[in-house]
């Protein structure tokens, strides 16, 4: 009813201004016509006194001049009247009565002038108008006043007379008849404002249904229909706003139930579908666009990367740690970390018994329960969430807040943090499973070392970074011996054998490769370390015993050593003179290392 009511109010407005306005006007005109009347009828009163005047003056009744006077001023209804002379009347006739005199500044005023004046004195009790009009000397008139007044010229003021008169009859009818003017107004106001409003009132109503549905509709809710009233002509409107309705309320419904499974606690706070709904589809882009971009990343590393960077800068995310667990090894390899503190360095090791989110696979938050996660070193806030990212992989980010209110906060971004790992989830499969493929073409069945195909890429990258480094080319004596003896299933026990005391001797650094056979070879990466290592594989291996066909034996090996850059200018040329090396401990006895020196070239 919100329009009817609006609307009423300004057409009564603009009906009583209207009506305001015309009974100013008709007062203010009635009030000139009754001032005029009495005016006019003043002047046609002093044109008769002129005219009875002159008659006593050519009749020689001058003197009965007062009894004229004063039936005029009883047939005219003046309350006062009185006539007056000037000078040139005075010196000529005489000063009359004592009433006939100047009274008054207006008589005064009247007379210096030779013009009418009119005045009214309106109080609440009564009001009068006082009209004194001059007698001017003219000889063009009828009477000829310059006949009788020799002693005058034309256009002299001879006298005047001055009239009041009772007006309050004229006051009284004009209230009366403003008084109608405004009942019939009102009551005219009233007719057309009931007969606006039957006529009216059904499209106020169909407005006021359409007002209130699309305010309804402006703050979510869609369910709110128009009255169809089949008499006006606004049913057919209401009947395509309703259908509207019914659209829009099917659509954001299906679009609301489609993109439940996008929307976090970050979008909770939008009742309205469309707005939510504007949200989760700028989302679903960003993540369309995010997913498109790591399709062509190189590496695993390079989502690692843009995950990071998307959780710290689109979701306001500080202070975290992403890590890789391999499910099948149970541990866990730290890809980023910006902490101020590490809080649970324990899940490095075993990390299926100490990391709760991993070993739980669900989201754990210091504020679910005191100390819920053991593993943790810290008494402040945290929230760890696990995703599973293959059967092997999966992936561990730890969000370290500065608050219990920032922690909450971050709780409503686990939705959009699970979105983009979901989005990044098949491509990691991918990069993983490329990786998998490529290690598994780059490892040697039998032994686990890489290859002879890795020891090629490895070398042209290792050349790139300018280090020093050592290679160990070692060999097993007299190899040929065992699978011979013993067979190759004993051969083979012997260099797997040789490839776990390369694992264990070996440094953090070094890399070990089967070069072919019963060859291998080491990459050191401390140089000056290279003859002690070769010396401590040989040692450790000659330690070993195997037991074929009941019969204890023991083998060993010889190795021969070059450095990078030192010995040769190329990489394949230092293997090639821990060939050499490694030949000269075999001519020379074997179970022995050999530094390389310049002699061996001549020697060959």
């Amino acid at each position: 009813m919100r329009g009817n009511k609006k609307i009423s109010r300004i057409i009564l407005a603009m009906l009583m201004t209207f009506t305001v306005v015309i009974i100013l006007i008709v007062t203010f005109n009635f009030r000139d016509f009754s001032q005029q009347q009495a005016i006019n009828k003043a002047k046609i009163t002093a044109e008769l006194i002129r005219d009875g005047l002159t008659a006593h003056m050519v009749n020689g009744i001058m003197d009965e001049r007062a009894l004229f006077l004063q039936n005029v001023k009883h047939g005219s209804k003046a309350e006062d009247l009185w006539i007056f002379r000037t000078q040139k009347v005075i010196e000529q006739y005489g000063s009359g009565f004592n009433s006939e005199v100047i009274r008054d500044e207006i008589d005064q005023n009247v007379v210096k002038s030779a013009k009418t004046i009119h005045k009214i004195n309106d109080s609440l009790k009564s009001a009068t108008l006082r009209i004194t009009i001059p007698y001017v000397a003219t000889a063009y008139g009828t009477p000829n006043c310059l006949e009788c007044h020799t002693t005058a010229k034309e256009g002299d003021v001879l006298g005047g007379i001055t009239m009041i008169f009772n007006i309050d009859e004229i006051r009284t009818a004009g209230a009366i008849t403003i008084f109608k003017i405004f009942i019939i107004s009102l009551l005219s106001i009233t007719g057309f404002i009931f007969v606006a409003n039957r006529q009216i009132k059904p499209y106020l109503d169909t407005l006021d249904d359409i007002q209130s549905s699309l305010e309804k509709a402006n703050h979510g809710d869609y369910t709110n229909r128009i009255k169809i009233d089949t008499n006006n002509e606004s049913a057919e409107v209401s009947k395509w706003l309703n259908t509207l309705l019914d659209k829009l309320e099917g659509t954001i419904g299906a679009i609301e139930h489609n993109i439940s499974l996008f929307v976090s606690d970050r979008k909770m706070k939008y009742s309205d579908p469309l707005i939510k709904s504007k949200f989760v589809i700028e989302d679903l882009a960003m993540i369309y666009k995010f997913k498109k971009t790591i399709e062509h990343d190189k590496s695993k590393e390079v989502i690692y990367d843009r995950l990071v960077h998307f959780f710290k800068e689109t979701l306001n995310v500080n202070d975290l740690s992403l890590y890789e667990i391999n499910i099948q090894n149970d541990t866990r390899t730290l890809i980023y970390d910006d902490t101020p503190e590490k809080f649970c360095s324990i899940a490095d090791s075993d990390t299926s018994t100490h990391c709760r989110a991993y070993r739980t696979n669900s989201i754990v938050s210091s504020d679910e329960f005191p100390n819920l996660c053991q593993a943790c070193e810290t008494n402040k806030e945290y929230l760890c969430i696990n995703y599973p990212i293959s059967d092997n992989i999966s992936l561990v980010l730890n969000i370290k807040p500065s608050s219990l209110n920032e922690l909450h906060e971050n709780k409503k971004a686990i939705g959009y943090i699970r979105n983009y790992l979901e989005s990044a989830k098949p491509v990691l499969q991918s990069k993983i499973l490329t990786e998998i493929l490529q290690q598994s073409n780059m490892i040697d069945g039998l032994t686990g070392l890489h290859n002879r195909k890795y020891l090629d890429e490895f070398m042209d990258k290792v050349t790139k970074t300018n280090d020093n480094f050592g290679i160990i080319m070692l060999d097993i004596d007299f190899f040929k011996k065992v699978n011979d003896t013993y067979g190759h299933d004993s051969g083979d026990e012997v260099i797997r054998a040789l490839s776990e005391v390369l694992k264990e001797s070996s440094g953090t650094n070094d890399i070990s490769f089967r070069f072919g056979g019963e060859e291998f070879i080491v990459y050191v990466h401390d140089v000056e370390n290279a003859v002690d290592l070769a010396n401590t594989i040989r040692v450790n291996f000659e330690k070993l015993s195997f037991n074929f066909n009941n019969e204890n034996i023991k083998k060993t090996l010889s190795a021969g050593v070059t450095s990078y850059p030192q010995d040769a200018s190329t990489v394949w040329k230092a293997i090639k003179y821990a060939d050499l090396a490694l030949y000269e401990a075999k001519e020379s006895g074997r179970n022995r290392v050999i530094k390389f020196h310049d002699g061996l070239i001549h020697k060959t």
